[in-house]
């Protein structure tokens, strides 16, 4: 997770050298990152139904193989188009067969009570790749983006047969199936259902805004007067919080409940993007700490608290399948922003569009959590949950 779904979040150091070595717009080099998480969307239900009747230790195997050649292909890239060519097809792909609906369903598989917890600690990687930000703009400094492309996918390959010996080659130990497994629920009538289409609204939202306030970092900081080091920084120990924050909101989903931590985690997003706002009026370190602190803590923490939502609605025998559903919607969201992020800003030429952009999407994310809560506080699954 930290190497595969944390490539898009350690792209903004990228993003200056790319555009740089191919000029263009800000929206097409941004796409890159849209590509990988477009190859999620399209294959999250096939990595559920897989991880659930195949091989987990294959599958896994071979999306990180993917990610790595995609990765080595890019580098050699000598136009965009062969560039984004190299990421979508190998990264994405590799992205959606190696993610969250694959580790998700794996976790599923053994946690209930602290299942919360077990994936925000998981999840965690892919919000703790921020951290690699400054030796990735130390390489990219000295020896170019290529370079560090090349470092990237040595580092996802040396993972493969670590994945191959500890994964298991199948699902199925039922530890994880728990009171109400054979609860009277079938997929057809769970996606026919109010609460999963509000779970899906919401959990669309948070990479969209998410993206949209961080694609551009590196950019938008050098803009307001910090140096690019500063700003890869800043995302470093945003990358951190983000990190502990995913297990932090696992573990309150678990002892609060999904609905109580859903909410205080996007509250804490939408201060952070006042900070952000703020930032336009008045750059400083006091709002450039807030931003960090406010919006990367709960950055992805999401994703944690829908392991907890989703038992709401659907038994274990059905969770990889539907959590894959709902994934369509989370990586379309994250394929989304960074190219909603580029072009807003090439039709404005403004920051501050984007800003409020993202912060009415948070907006609309609570909303849909609060939905969810309402529609399923009757449901059999959610008193067994509790």
């Amino acid at each position: 997770m930290l190497l595969v779904a944390g490539i898009t979040n350690t792209f903004p150091v990228f993003l200056p050298a790319l555009l740089a070595e191919f000029g263009g717009s800000r929206a097409a080099t941004a796409s890159t990152a849209s590509l990988l998480w477009l190859g999620g969307a399209l294959l999250s239900p096939l990595a559920g139904y897989l991880v659930a009747r195949g091989n987990p230790r294959l599958l896994v195997s071979l999306g990180l193989a993917l990610v790595a050649g995609g990765l080595l292909l890019g580098s050699l890239a000598p136009t965009l188009p062969l560039f984004l060519l190299a990421m979508g097809t190998g990264g994405g792909i590799g992205l959606g067969l190696t993610g969250m609906t694959t580790h998700a369903a794996l976790i599923a598989d053994t946690y209930v009570r602290r299942r919360g917890l077990a994936t925000g600690i998981a999840f965690g990687g892919a919000m703790a790749a921020y951290a690699l930000a400054p030796p990735l703009q130390w390489i990219i400094s000295h020896w170019g983006w290529r370079a560090a492309f090349c470092c990237y996918a040595a580092a996802i390959a040396a993972v493969i047969p670590w994945a191959w010996r500890t994964h298991p080659s199948r699902l199925g130990s039922g530890r994880g199936a728990g009171p109400g497994a054979h609860a009277a629920v079938t997929v057809s009538s769970i996606v026919r259902s109010l609460g999963f289409w509000s779970l899906l609204v919401m959990f669309t939202t948070p990479p969209l805004f998410g993206y949209l306030a961080t694609t551009q970092h590196t950019l938008y900081f050098t803009a307001r007067g910090f140096t690019a080091a500063q700003a890869s920084m800043l995302l470093a120990i945003g990358g951190g919080l983000a990190g502990a924050g995913r297990a932090v909101a696992g573990l309150a989903a678990d002892r609060l409940g999904g609905p109580i931590a859903g909410i205080l985690s996007f509250s804490c997003s939408l201060l952070g993007m006042l900070c952000l706002l703020g930032m336009e009026v008045t750059p400083s370190w006091v709002l450039a700490a807030g931003y960090v602190l406010f919006l990367f803590l709960p950055l992805g923490s999401r994703a944690s608290i829908v392991t907890v939502l989703l038992g709401r609605i659907a038994s274990p025998a059905h969770y990889g399948v539907i959590f894959g559903l709902l994934a369509i919607g989370n990586n379309l969201g994250a394929a989304l922003g960074p190219w909603l992020s580029g072009l807003l800003f090439d039709r404005t030429g403004s920051y501050l569009v984007i800003y409020l952009c993202a912060f009415c999407i948070a907006l609309t994310g609570l909303g849909s959590l609060i939905v969810f809560w309402l529609s399923t506080r009757s449901s059999p699954l959610a008193r067994v949950v509790a």
